[in-house]
């Protein structure tokens, strides 16, 4: 990749304290009505609309507290920034409702693609330090971008970042770059856009070195590479080291049925849930 469109690519990550980049004024206003929307079409519709608006000339950074959380967001490169800045009610939240009633300050969460953070910055709010959070992100960007979520909401102690990704090998992969939603960025697909290189590991060789030895929530979405990161860890791991529920965005070429889990429904935000049976 060129040395220009890695400038480009990290052209706004700024390093300004958390709150420089806050709505204000009509953004702030419209913002405020897109939280009030009820769980409807029709909020969904009139969120799109206030969010179109809020968001036109590309804003590029914001400021907000969601969920609880203080988030630095990139709504302008991040797909996922966008809905939770005004469609949280609809995407994720199934998965954040069920985190809370399963997770418990013992708990160990698997974070697998944890691209700006918010799953185990959520995850943070209800495991302590006597349990683990491994969070996985090879996206230098991302990393960035992650570090920087964990900092303001005080979760180093909690949250472990490796910056890696997870394949069926240890090795350096082209990570494919979607510019226009850097969540979206993959080593099995080709957007056309550009490649960093990144280091993978397998899963379970992390997972002994980090002496884990349950997994209560295993969260993935690594745009289509889950095969290559999970088939190899499920035909090695004991079946006491398999997790008691798994968040997978893309789940073919895997046979959690026969892995002996029981599939629970589909998400909005367009994640499988399964459990162990």
């Amino acid at each position: 990749m060129s040395k220009k469109k890695i400038e480009s690519l990290n052209e706004f990550d700024s390093p300004k304290p958390y709150g420089h980049y806050k709505l204000l004024g009509i953004k702030k206003v419209l913002f405020k009505l897109a939280q009030l929307l009820p769980k409807n079409i029709f909020g969904f519709k009139i969120a799109l609309i206030l969010r179109k608006i809020t968001l036109q000339n590309r804003v590029k950074i914001i400021d907000q507290t969601q969920f609880e959380l203080r988030l630095r967001l990139f709504p302008a490169d991040n797909l996922g920034d966008r809905f939770l800045l005004f469609l949280p009610k609809f995407f994720e939240y199934d998965e954040f409702q069920l985190m809370s009633n399963l997770l418990r300050k013992d708990s160990t969460f698997i974070d697998i693609g944890g691209n700006m953070g918010i799953y185990s910055l959520v995850a943070a709010k209800y495991i302590n330090t006597t349990g683990r959070i491994l969070s996985f992100e090879p996206n230098p960007q991302m990393i960035n971008r992650f570090k920087f979520n964990i900092g303001i909401n005080q979760f180093d102690q909690l949250i472990e970042l490796n910056e890696i990704g997870i394949a069926d090998k240890e090795s350096t992969f082209g990570l494919a770059l979607a510019n226009k939603n850097l969540g979206g960025s993959s080593i099995v697909l080709d957007h056309g856009e550009g490649k960093v290189m990144v280091k993978c590991r397998p899963l379970f060789d992390v997972l002994k070195d980090n002496k884990i030895t349950k997994i209560d929530l295993l969260k993935i979405d690594i745009e289509e590479a889950e095969p290559l990161a999970l088939n190899p860890f499920f035909e090695i791991a004991p079946r006491t080291l398999f997790p008691k529920m798994i968040f997978i965005e893309s789940d073919e070429n895997i046979e959690l049925l026969k892995l002996g889990y029981k599939f629970v429904k589909r998400t909005r935000a367009h994640n499988s849930i399964y459990v162990l049976e």
